[in-house]
C-alpha cells in the first residue's frame, strides 16, 4: 500500500514510517524538514498550498495526517494553584488554531482529490476537555470512552474537535474510511524518566490526563492498523497505555482526587486507564505492548 504521511519529520511520523516500511508498504513523507532517519522518499511540501498537496499525493491509497504546530501551553501553562491552564498569548494562539485547522482541511480535501481511499488524522484526548481545562471541569463517568461529551475549552482541543468534525463531513461526501486517533500523551524512552517522577507528584499537571501516556512505537502501530483495517466513514478511536503511569490503585485516586465521578465500568484492573481503549482493541486488534512498568529504573 502507498502511504504518505504528513508531518512524518516528527517524532510519531518518523516511527510510523519506519512501522509501515517494516511491513512492506511504501511511505513518502511530507514535510518541511527532511527526517533524520532515511527511511523512505521525502518531499518539502507546503501543506497550506492545496495543489503542490494534490501533487504530492498522486498514486496514494492512504494518508496519515500528523503534521502541526505545538501550543507551548500545553507543555507549560499548568498553574499548580489552581489547577487550571492558562493560554499565554492569544495572538499566537490564534495563528497556530488557523494554521492547524487550516492544513487539516486542505489534506483532507487533497487526499480525496487524489483518490486516496483510507485516511488516519491524529487528534488527542484533549477533545473531552479534560486535558486543558480553562475552567473547573471534571469526567462524567469513567474510564471515558469515545461516546463521552466533547467539551474543549483551549485552542488545542478545540482544534482538534474542528478536524474530526472535519473528517465527518469529507467521509459523508467520498467512499472513504477516514480514522480520528485520539493520542493520549506520547512519550518515548526519553520522556520515561520524567514520567517516573511524576508518579510521586500525581497532581502536577492536574488530573485531565487521568495519567495517562501512549508509548511512540504504540501510537505509531495504532495508526498502521487503522490503514489495514477495514470500516466505513469516520471513526474515532481513544489511544493510550492500558495502565496509568501511578503504581497506585486507579480507584484509590479517583476516590481522592475526583470523588465526585462514578465508575461506570466493572473488572478494571487496578491501574487501569482513566480513557476506555477497547473500541481500539476490538475493532483494529491494537494493544500497546510498551508499558512505563516495563521500563528499567
Amino acid at each position: 500500500m502507498k502511504i504518505v504521511v504528513t508531518g512524518g519529520a516528527g517524532r510519531l511520523g518518523q516511527s510510523l514510517i519506519k512501522e509501515c516500511a517494516n511491513q512492506g508498504h511504501e511511505v513518502l513523507c511530507l514535510d518541511t524538514a527532511q527526517p533524520a532517519d532515511r527511511v523512505c522518499s521525502w518531499l518539502p511540501v507546503d501543506l497550506r498550498d492545496t495543489k503542490q498537496l494534490i501533487t504530492a499525493l498522486e498514486g496514494a491509497v492512504a494518508v496519515v495526517h500528523l503534521a502541526r504546530i505545538r501550543f507551548p501551553y500545553t507543555s507549560k501553562g499548568f498553574d499548580p494553584i489552581s489547577g487550571l491552564w492558562k493560554t499565554p498569548d492569544v495572538f499566537e494562539d490564534a495563528e497556530r488554531f488557523n494554521h492547524n485547522v487550516t492544513i487539516t482541511y486542505n489534506v483532507l480535501a487533497a487526499s480525496l482529490e487524489a483518490g486516496a481511499k483510507k485516511i488516519v488524522c491524529g487528534s488527542s484526548l484533549a477533545i473531552y476537555g479534560l486535558y486543558y481545562p480553562l475552567r473547573s471541569d471534571s469526567p462524567d463517568y469513567l474510564p471515558v470512552d469515545e461516546d463521552h461529551p466533547l467539551r474543549p475549552q483551549d485552542p488545542y482541543g478545540i482544534s482538534k474537535l474542528l478536524g474530526e468534525n472535519l473528517c465527518a463531513a469529507l467521509a459523508r461526501r467520498a467512499n472513504v474510511q477516514i480514522a480520528s486517533l485520539r493520542f493520549a500523551g506520547i512519550a518515548s524512552d526519553a520522556q520515561y524518566p520524567t514520567l517516573l517522577k511524576r508518579q510521586q507528584e500525581p497532581l502536577c499537571r492536574g488530573t485531565g490526563a487521568l495519567w495517562s501516556y501512549i508509548d511512540v512505537r504504540d501510537a505509531a502501530v495504532a495508526c498502521r492498523l487503522a490503514l489495514e483495517t477495514d470500516f466505513s466513514g469516520h471513526m474515532t478511536f481513544n489511544i493510550c497505555a492500558q495502565k496509568t503511569i501511578m503504581k497506585e490503585d486507579t480507584h484509590d485516586l479517583v476516590k481522592r482526587y475526583l470523588p465526585q465521578v462514578k465508575i461506570a465500568k466493572q473488572g478494571l484492573e487496578s491501574n487501569w486507564s482513566g480513557y476506555d481503549t477497547s473500541r481500539a482493541e476490538s475493532m483494529l486488534g491494537f494493544r500497546p505492548a510498551h508499558l512505563l512498568e516495563d521500563y528499567p529504573h
